[in-house]
């Protein structure tokens, strides 16, 4: 009997069930645990974003969608964040914005001409 090959989204569903399993379980309820992870596959079946805040996961949407207001730690967030970072990227969505305030970085020259331009100068060059 030939054995039926697992779609990628099968097999991304059992790694993400995996990962709650491992990480999420030992900090939660059961009740919260089955609803954050049914939430997290549910985003995978239906190939759906998680709620996003100016490029962050939005704790407080995700906390009311699985009923789980009172149990969103810092250390749920933490321990959950990589999970929702893979759905993003196994949904090809750009990855969620972790980090604090880091500096962009420009291609453009900062002088105009060879000499030191104004700040409007500048502006318009980097603009270009």
């Amino acid at each position: 009997m030939p054995v039926k090959k697992s779609s990628a989204s099968d097999v991304f569903q059992r790694k993400i069930s995996d990962f709650c399993d491992m990480r999420l379980k030992p900090l939660l309820q059961p009740r919260s645990f089955e609803n954050i992870k049914g939430f997290m596959i549910g985003l995978i079946v239906f190939q759906s974003r998680p709620p996003l805040r100016a490029g962050r996961v939005d704790w407080q949407e995700i906390a009311s969608l699985c009923g789980m207001d009172e149990e969103m730690s810092p250390e749920l967030k933490r321990a959950a964040q990589p999970g929702f970072d893979a759905i993003l990227r196994w949904l090809g969505a750009p990855k969620t914005n972790t980090s604090r305030a880091v500096p962009a970085v420009s291609k453009a020259p900062l002088r105009v001409g060879g000499k030191a331009g104004s700040p409007q100068t500048e502006r318009r060059a980097l603009a270009s």
